[in-house]
């Protein structure tokens, strides 16, 4: 996964930001920079500028871009998941700094990623499978009146697929099967579907 351009800490994006307020406590700045996906798909940290009534956007370290306004970007909430160029993140809390980090989820291990992104839909974990039967990934896949609505590859590290060339095989709870060299399962953890590692005896 290639890294990401920008600051991946709220906090090194709200020192970034310093110099274009009077005030500069982290308490301060806080609630005028947000962590945004343009209208373009790119992301950034976006800052108001309550002098100049006008916003300033950081795709990468040390460079600014004026946006007229933030109407058309997408803001990312705190603890909320998201795409960036077809990988989820989550805009995660560290509790022991009290900072938000963008998070590269590796393997979207548990079907609550899936369920917030998309909350109106119904996700079951599935195989996903090739044309001679091999496990090529897994994923969660909602499906209304029996066909696709929506699929999210589970580890994501793997090469992507296109759903046309695989089928997709739902499996029960407690089902186990092997995977990347290593032995998984599916479980429940406070009601919600989860993959689980087993160890290989």
């Amino acid at each position: 996964m290639e890294v990401l351009t920008l600051f991946t800490k709220r906090s090194m994006a709200l020192d970034f930001f310093k110099k274009h307020y009077c005030k500069k406590t982290r308490n301060y700045l806080t609630s005028l920079v947000y962590l945004v996906l343009t209208p373009e798909k790119e992301l950034g940290w976006a800052a108001k500028n309550l002098q100049a009534g006008k916003l300033f956007f950081s795709p990468q370290r040390n460079q600014e871009i004026e946006l007229e306004n933030l109407e058309n970007c997408q803001i990312i909430s705190p603890e909320s998941v998201f795409f960036y160029k077809n990988k989820m993140f989550w805009y995660k809390l560290n509790k022991a700094t009290k900072d938000y980090s963008i998070v590269y989820v590796k393997v979207i291990n548990s079907v609550t990623f899936a369920e917030r992104l998309y909350p109106d839909m119904e996700f079951k974990f599935c195989l996903v499978k090739d044309k001679k039967n091999n496990i090529i990934n897994c994923a969660w896949v909602a499906f209304k009146n029996e066909k696709i609505q929506k699929q999210i590859p589970i580890f994501q590290d793997e090469p992507e697929y296109k759903a046309k060339d695989v089928f997709f095989e739902p499996t029960a709870l407690g089902d186990e099967f092997r995977f990347l060299d290593k032995k998984w399962y599916t479980c429940t953890e406070k009601g919600k579907c989860l993959l689980a590692e087993l160890p290989i005896i």
